[in-house]
């Protein structure tokens, strides 16, 4: 090792080695996108590659880890003053008149900014001695005979300039700099598995290949639609159980896709839908969990490591996860045009839109603009679309193409809606239909379904389900619901009682809904839910909507509850048509027929939203801190003390200590040790009031304390309240 300038002490890798390894993970990513770039961007990242770690060779940087590694001092330092991050370092070996004259002055601000802002950290004053040693180890290394310039921060892009922020923000410095980054995590990554970008082709075709192949040119309405348009960026507004999901995946067709959805246990069943149905082994997850779920679902023909790096590193074809996942980019904090960058040549699919809080609209839509500013492409594919965000996406110049009215399902009547006022359900009634059909019960909040369930439970086959179990006990209640609700194999009739959880793309079918009023937008997916692939033709109602203003404010946007419970009572009949839901979602947000809507807190807060964050610069928010902006709501795990005993006293906490405290211990033992200890914590929103116990638990940063509320569920029977939060109960607290 003597005389050899490093990179990083894992695997001992020298600066030359990482820097080859950078090299042909871009020769990787070249042959399967080489259209990506022009030939002068391609240059421009080539070069910065070579540059990005140069400043590594500072001594004080390599004396750190000759002294980690136990090696004698690589040369002795010059002076005492702090250690300057390496990224500010490299760009004093770019030839900067070479590459004027070369590219001219913007693209070698790109190359020189690309390199100077690689890393997130803060910038410490560049000393006559700190070049000096520059120089010295340059010679002493025997390489790069040019010059180590002065510094000078002339060629860096800085954000207050406004001539420097549009190249900032411009299709070429993002591609440049986000693709550095990529290359550079990928090859630190030591992984010959794992590589920038894959084959988007599963045993010689792509998604759309697979599906086009399944259906054999017998689309539906909406499948024939967005296949005809997979150029386009697109607004799809087509009912449950259209197909609509097929359709998208038409819609993206040969190309690199995101899909996103706003649950975890519905993104769980659409990769499991897309690898068994669809027979594409390609699709890979990613959320908050995803390394559980590989874990739990490892094969022989990949690790669940290498699968979560896959998936985390952005290397699969198609990526099914969360929002927070890619619109963080929206706070431009240093890295997002890694995410970005990816975006400008693949497609993205938001499914479920009307799920989000208003706050969460107003990032996605703001992130469609910035997204197709660099050339990449959307569809949104819902079943209810607010008619105000047309006029949103048009403001910030989005373009899309919209098809005026919903699609045509095959199912014509699937609903007959009775709206129930000033009573309480009727539960006599409930038992009585739980005896031969399949009843769901969906409420607003954590309270009244355990509440509901308190009343039932002494009845054949009721079943609870909400936010509030241990990770592992959501999970036995979340497979059990999908196996119940599914009719065409499972003839079981009984009572779910459930919250807005069940809302969102699973794939259940009951029989008769009795549920709580909510937003006309969530009150129609709670809909899609019963009859989900049948023709009703029964004369009694099959929804039954009650009227108690529960969650109001607190989960329920008071002006968008009134504007639903007033068209509800408008509407002259029971039978409820695809096309009268539509009429309604327009009747209520659009602003030629609600004049109101305007002032509403509702629209202000997705306006605001959009026009707070717009013209923030790029790298002013540390990105530490974007996950908790990102989901405006700090959440924090609680581990009930019942819970806590048990693996107490049977050791497993002890275990867990000793493989995170050891030095020892590989990086997969110690996230799955993580992942381990997740699932027997419940995540709940934080409040002043919460009951939390002393410091945090397991490991540092890991958000989890101890609680004393009482914690119930059978796993036999599979079956219980979860955690009882009994001193929340009067405050508003209680949330899905």
């Amino acid at each position: 090792m003597e005389n050899e300038a490093l990179a990083k002490s894992n695997n001992k890798k020298t600066i030359k080695e990482h820097t080859k390894d950078l090299l042909y993970q871009l020769r990787i990513f070249k042959s399967i996108y080489p259209n990506i770039l022009s030939k002068e961007m391609w240059g421009l990242l080539k070069r910065a590659v070579v540059y990005h770690d140069l400043g590594k060779i500072n001594s004080k940087f390599q004396n750190k880890l000759y002294k980690k590694l136990g090696y004698k001092e690589f040369l002795i330092e010059l002076d005492d003053e702090e250690e300057v991050p390496h990224n500010f370092l490299s760009p004093l070996f770019i030839n900067s008149k070479k590459y004027m004259k070369k590219y001219g002055l913007t693209n070698t601000m790109i190359l020189f900014s690309s390199v100077y802002y690689h890393h997130d950290r803060e910038l410490k004053c560049i000393s006559e001695n700190d070049i000096k040693d520059l120089k010295e180890q340059a010679k002493y290394l025997g390489i790069l005979p040019s010059k180590v310039k002065k510094y000078s921060d002339k060629y860096v892009l800085l954000p207050d300039n406004r001539t420097n922020l549009d190249i900032l923000e411009g299709k070429d410095y993002i591609q440049v700099k986000g693709l550095l980054n990529r290359l550079d995590y990928i090859a630190s990554l030591d992984n010959p598995n794992v590589n920038i970008e894959e084959d988007l082709r599963d045993e010689g075709q792509t998604v759309g290949d697979k599906v086009q192949e399944r259906f054999k040119g017998n689309y539906r309405e909406v499948q024939e639609y967005m296949l005809e348009n997979k150029n386009e960026n697109l607004v799809v507004i087509s009912p449950t159980g259209s197909g609509k999901t097929e359709a998208a995946l038409l819609w993206l067709g040969d190309t690199k896709a995101f899909y996103t959805l706003p649950l975890k246990v519905s993104i769980n069943a659409m990769e499991k839908r897309i690898t068994n149905d669809i027979k594409y082994s390609k699709a890979l997850l990613l959320h908050s969990d995803a390394y559980a779920y590989y874990e739990q679902e490892k094969n022989k023909k990949d690790t669940e490591l290498e699968k979560y790096e896959r998936a985390k590193k952005m290397s699969a074809p198609l990526i099914i996860t969360t929002i927070d996942q890619l619109f963080k980019i929206v706070f431009k904090y240093n890295g997002y045009e890694e995410i970005l960058a990816t975006l400008s040549y693949s497609k993205l699919v938001i499914d479920e839109i009307q799920m989000y809080s208003p706050e969460l609209v107003g990032y996605i839509v703001l992130g469609l603009m910035m997204i197709t500013k660099v050339g990449g492409k959307f569809a949104i594919i819902t079943a209810t679309f607010p008619d105000f965000l047309y006029n949103e996406m048009e403001r910030l110049g989005i373009p899309f193409k919209r098809r005026d009215g919903s699609f045509e399902s095959h199912i014509k009547n699937r609903h007959k809606i009775k709206l129930l006022e000033d009573r309480e359900f009727d539960f006599e009634f409930i038992k009585e239909k739980a005896k031969t059909k399949k009843v769901l019960i969906i409420v607003n909040t954590v309270k009244r379904a355990q509440a509901i369930y308190e009343k039932l439970k002494e009845e054949p086959n009721v079943h609870l389900l909400h936010s509030h179990y241990i990770k592992k006990d959501r999970k036995i209640l979340e497979d059990e619901i999908l196996n119940f609700g599914n009719k065409e194999e499972n003839e079981d009739s009984g009572i779910w009682i459930s919250t807005q959880i069940v809302e969102a793309s699973l794939d259940i079918d009951f029989d008769v809904l009795f549920t709580e009023l909510c937003s006309i937008d969530s009150l129609f997916q709670r809909m899609g839910r019963v009859y989900r692939k049948r023709e009703y033709s029964g004369g009694e109602a099959n929804v039954y909507i009650l009227n108690n203003k529960n969650g109001v404010p607190y989960i329920i946007d008071q002006e968008i509850y009134d504007y639903t419970l007033e068209i509800l009572r408008n509407f002259k009949g029971e039978e409820l048509s695809e096309e009268d839901k539509q009429n309604m979602i327009h009747a209520i947000f659009s602003f030629e027929k609600n004049e109101k809507l305007m002032d509403s807190r509702y629209y202000n807060k997705i306006k605001s939203t959009i026009d707070n964050l717009k013209d923030i610069r790029p790298y002013k928010m540390p990105s530490r801190e974007i996950i908790n902006k990102f989901r405006n709501i700090l959440n924090v795990s609680l581990v009930p003390d019942n819970i806590y005993d048990e693996l107490n006293n049977n050791g497993t906490i002890d275990k867990w200590r000793d493989v995170l405290k050891s030095n020892n211990s590989k990086v997969s033992d110690k996230m799955k040790i993580k992942e381990e200890i997740r699932n027997y914590v419940v995540n709940v929103r934080w409040h002043p009031n919460l009951d939390m116990q002393g410091e945090e638990l397991f490991y540092s940063g890991s958000n989890i304390y101890r609680t004393s509320y009482v914690y119930e569920f059978d796993k036999e029977s599979k079956s219980g309240l979860g955690l009882i939060m009994s001193n929340m109960h009067n405050i508003g607290y209680f949330d899905e």
